[in-house]
């Protein structure tokens, strides 16, 4: 896995020093919170959605949600903060995923807490 995308956070720092260690190459990043982000398309090679769930919208989450389940995307929720993540991301055990592992059901890559 290599390109990741942050719906979120201001501060994502931490968050993107634990994509990293788990391979994540490229990093986007949307605020959640300007208004041009609801029509902004979840860009074609994104393998992972990170949604710091305390800085978005219910409304936002859902589209996301939504978007990222037509197109087979795995989805992180988590709280700011690396360590939640970490923990999330350790579940979805990342590093020994490959393509053909992927289950049928998408709702099952939707880690929350």
């Amino acid at each position: 896995m290599s390109t990741a995308l942050i719906v979120g956070g201001d501060q994502i720092d931490g968050i993107k020093q634990v994509l990293a260690q788990h391979g994540i190459t490229r990093i986007d990043h949307w605020s959640g919170r300007k208004v041009g982000d609801g029509k902004k398309t979840i860009p074609h090679n994104t393998e992972l959605i990170v949604l710091v769930t305390n800085w978005i919208s219910h409304t936002f989450t859902h589209k996301i949600k939504q978007t990222a389940a037509k197109r087979g995307v795995r989805i992180v929720y988590t709280p700011n903060g690396p360590a939640a993540l970490q923990a999330r991301l350790e579940k979805l055990n990342l590093d020994n995923l490959s393509e053909g592992e992927c289950p049928s059901d998408k709702h099952h890559w939707a880690i929350a807490a």
